[in-house]
């Protein structure tokens, strides 16, 4: 599940509103999918950091808002990388993907919440966390000529964008950096229909994808059982296998990926939790067939 309890209906972690510098009310131009956050521990503790870390680094889903300064167009789905500033050690230190929009809340400050000040949050799940006490970050100040000299490394707002070619080679980097293979092993027909993309948009395009599915998981998993959303179905595997079906779960796409003519923002609720025989069946002979049709009633 979700690390948090839900506040007017927005996920906020216990403890948590996020440290973020002001923002210079940033708005990238369309196309941007990468935005790089700032976290200055000087200005917010992380109390609960190794606690995170645990559950990230043990490859739980975890999801937490961070503030973005003033920028409000981050789509569901962009990447986005924590940079942390102040005191050394300084770098890129997470990486995540966002699971929903920028939206107003409480400011995470809180001597300003107390006076009624908001701020922009966006929810992003963690794919990686390191550890300042053992593992170095990433310091921007290292990096090689070419692409990634281009972005403003010393950002005064969070929610800054990173363009296309600089997020390719950091992506690149990011990788070899923390020796972790971001790409899902799993496949299955949709991440299958997306053809014609150079090697890293693709590992971006699977990546994005298991974020959001944990995300979904997490949400259903807080109204009740896992159940397939299919009419006439409901399937529990859990119910039927013990624990070794506890979590387990598949998740459809609705609206196919192989349809669209061009890149589109999924959210949530273009995803349904679905077990595997009505998986199969949905694309039985390359098809998207709807939910509530699949199951023939007497």
């Amino acid at each position: 599940m979700l690390a948090g309890a839900r506040d007017n209906g927005y996920l906020m972690p216990s403890k948590l509103y996020c440290v973020c510098k002001a923002s210079d009310g940033n708005n990238p131009p369309n196309g941007m999918t990468t935005y790089l956050l700032t976290w200055n521990p000087e200005r917010w503790p992380w109390d609960d950091f190794g606690e995170v870390l645990r559950r990230v680094r043990a490859g739980e889903s975890y999801e937490m808002p961070w503030s973005t300064g003033n920028t409000r167009n981050i789509p569901v789905g962009s990447r986005v990388f924590l940079l942390k500033q102040g005191a050394e050690p300084r770098g890129l230190i997470a990486s995540g993907w966002t699971t929903g929009l920028p939206d107003e809340h409480p400011h995470w400050d809180p001597e300003r919440a107390s006076k009624g000040d908001l701020a922009l949050f966006v929810p992003f799940a963690f794919d990686w966390l390191i550890d300042p006490a053992r593992e170095e970050l990433l310091d921007p100040r290292n990096f090689p000529p070419g692409p990634l000299l281009q972005p403003h490394w010393t950002p005064v707002a969070s929610g800054t964008s990173i363009g296309d070619d600089a997020a390719a080679a950091l992506e690149e980097l990011w990788a070899g950096h923390t020796g972790v293979d971001q790409v899902e092993s799993e496949r299955d027909p949709e991440i299958q229909a997306v053809e014609g993309e150079v090697r890293w948009r693709l590992a971006k395009h699977r990546l994005r994808e298991r974020a959001l599915r944990k995300a979904k998981v997490a949400a259903a998993m807080a109204k009740g059982p896992l159940a397939c959303e299919v009419p006439g179905c409901g399937f529990v595997f859990e119910s039927r296998y013990g624990d070794v079906g506890e979590g387990y779960v598949q998740v459809h796409h609705l609206r196919p990926l192989s349809a669209l003519a061009t890149p589109e923002p999924t959210r949530l609720e273009d995803l349904a939790i679905v077990c595997a025989n009505c998986h199969a069946m949905i694309h039985r002979g390359g098809a998207c067939r709807a939910l509530a049709t699949l199951i023939r009633r007497s």
